[in-house]
């Protein structure tokens, strides 16, 4: 019999048991450093066993940064050794793309992979290890035959490694941002300085300072990659703004001086474009005079407001900026621009949209689903609700309820109306999706001690709707998350669930169990929209190791139970990741007196 079904016997002593297992984390008694050292060089064997190539370096990752400490000499040589597996599939592959759930994703670069964990270890060598890949790159320039986003992913990877370490290791963060500086200004530097800037934003503000002295005469399109920063924007400045958003950190500070900077260097630009310049913008293909225009354009009434006293040069960059553009070429940036706008558009004003395009017999699928996307609160959805069943499309109409009463489910759980939560998840047809809904209810209702008991409701639905799904990759990842939650409640439960899960894993071939997200497009007249939903209770990883730090022995056998010999070695080192916690620090003997 599964320990789940005792559910219903263990409510009356749930209130003792919660207040238990909620304590805070102790290492655990029955694991220490040697025991650990001893299970994590097995797991190095037993990866000599493995054929592919990608799990083989990440698995080598693993047993290197654990051994660093105890035995550093090892540990260089799992790194060095994971580097050349590395570089050897990347000059047999290339670039590698894979679908995940309806969505094309890159699959990792393990050369930077194996960058990226030994700057936390060494950073001298890590520089060493990026410039060897840099170099390589540059020899191959001429023979590259990957597109204009990906002909630079690995100076993307590098930019991204140096926001990562901004905090920790901020030398190492501007060496590698230098570094970067060697090469044409890419849309990278908009989403990674804000990252950069969450760690470290001193360090971020004077790495932009640098940049814009050192793309000065950068196209107009490249410098507005910059535009956002200083502002603390989330999209640029023009005509591409839509297609390029990121986070802000919530802490992050506008610095006027910058601002002033920015606007001076994209004005002196501006000034020497010539009606001969042939660039343009990457996205979009306007071209480069009709992009400082529109950009221009956006920027007046706040020059106008905070910087009046650059309004004279703004004028002469305006000025100059017409005087060298056709109006064929303005009308059809302003056009395309006027598209972009749409994106932009409040919930109120497409609805407005919406009611006048279907009085004219005009409403397009398309329209009601950007309606949709924009609806925030609970008033929003309502409203929008009655619009579903005008999209003429059924597998648009489908997947559009699905992701509309998905959020709409969000929302009542935050504004903690959980029946409202509860009867909006019965209407999501995705499983998986639907278990994520009763997760959030769930923990939700955890953190409140009038409503922690109820939380079980949510949790028997969940497992109830696994327990009838096919085998396969998403049945195991709610599992997974089952095991996830139940750790903060019952541990017995959470063994169950996390068995369940080895037990689906072990039925499937080559799992995925990787994808901390759930993905979802929707497909309308032609317009592909794609929504994900981050599951970070989903990991592998994270799930064992939380269960190991309550009971040792209990997530090491479940580990071990895996069939895959990959899974089963990443799930053996989250376990014993913090055995050496347990060993008691040697006494040195006392002084003889």
């Amino acid at each position: 019999m599964k320990r789940f079904n005792f559910i219903p016997l263990f409510l009356f002593i749930f209130s003792i048991t919660i207040n238990a297992q909620t304590a805070s984390k102790k290492p655990v008694k029955q694991c220490n450093g040697m025991l650990a050292r001893q299970l994590v060089e097995q797991q190095a064997e037993i990866s000599k066993t493995i054929e592919e190539t990608d799990k083989r370096v990440n698995v080598l990752i693993k047993v290197a940064d654990f051994l660093w400490i105890q035995d550093e000499e090892s540990a260089r040589r799992y790194f060095a050794e994971a580097f050349q597996i590395a570089q050897d599939r990347f000059r047999e592959k290339g670039l590698e793309k894979a679908e995940s759930k309806g969505v094309t994703l890159s699959k990792p670069d393990y050369r930077f992979e194996v960058v990226r964990a030994v700057a936390r270890r060494d950073a001298e060598w890590a520089k060493k290890l990026s410039e060897t890949i840099l170099k390589e790159s540059e020899e191959n320039k001429e023979t590259d035959k990957r597109n204009d986003f990906d002909r630079n992913k690995e100076v993307q990877q590098l930019l991204g490694i140096a926001a990562s370490v901004a905090k920790v290791n901020p030398d190492l963060a501007l060496s590698f941002a230098r570094r970067v500086m060697r090469y044409p200004l890419s849309n990278s530097w908009h989403y990674n300085l804000f990252q950069m800037a969450g760690n470290n934003q001193p360090l971020a503000n004077s790495i932009y300072a640098e940049l814009l002295n050192n793309y000065a005469d950068a196209e107009v399109f490249r410098l507005l990659y910059l535009s956002a920063y200083p502002f603390g924007r989330d999209r640029i400045f023009g005509i591409e703004k839509f297609t390029l958003g990121t986070w802000v950190p919530p802490n992050f500070a506008p610095n006027p001086n910058l601002q002033r900077q920015f606007l001076q260097t994209l004005f002196r630009r501006t000034l020497k474009l010539t009606p001969e310049n042939t660039g343009k913008s990457l996205q979009t293909k306007t071209p480069e005079s009709a992009v400082a225009i529109i950009a221009l354009n956006e920027l007046e009434p706040l020059i106008a407001q905070q910087f009046p006293d650059l309004m004279p040069m703004f004028n002469q960059a305006k000025i100059h900026a017409n005087s060298i553009v056709t109006n064929e070429i303005l009308d059809s940036a302003n056009a395309r621009n006027e598209v972009g706008k749409n994106f932009g558009k409040s919930f109120e004003e497409k609805i407005k949209e919406l009611e006048k395009a279907d009085a004219d017999g005009k409403l397009k699928d398309a329209q009601i689903v950007g309606m949709i996307f924009s609806a925030v609160k609970e008033e929003d959805y309502k409203l929008a609700e009655t619009w579903l069943d005008k999209i003429q499309s059924e597998t648009g109409r489908e997947s559009t309820a699905n992701y509309f009463y998905f959020q709409r489910s969000k929302v009542a759980t935050k504004d903690k109306r959980f029946d409202d939560a509860r009867k909006y998840a019965e209407k999501v047809s995705k499983i998986e999706h639907r278990a994520i809904l009763y997760f959030d209810i769930a923990e939700e209702k955890i953190k409140n001690e009038a409503t922690k008991y109820a939380s079980l409701d949510e949790l028997l639905e969940v497992y109830k709707l696994a327990e009838k799904a096919p085998d396969s990759v998403e049945k195991a990842q709610i599992f997974l998350g089952l095991a996830n939650i139940y750790e903060k409640i019952n541990h017995s439960n959470a063994l169950d669930a996390i068995s369940n899960a080895v037990r689906t894993v072990n039925k499937l071939k080559n799992p995925n169990l990787f994808s901390t997200f759930l993905g979802q497009q929707i497909a309308v007249e032609g317009i592909l929209v794609i929504a994900s939903y981050d599951v970070p209770g989903f990991d592998l990883n994270k799930t064992f190791y939380e269960i190991s730090q309550k009971d040792f022995q209990g997530a090491l056998a479940e580990a071990d139970n895996f069939t895959d010999k990959y899974l089963r070695t990443l799930a053996v080192l989250a376990v014993v990741k913090d055995c050496e916690k347990n060993d008691k620090p040697v006494k040195p003997p006392p002084k003889k007196k």
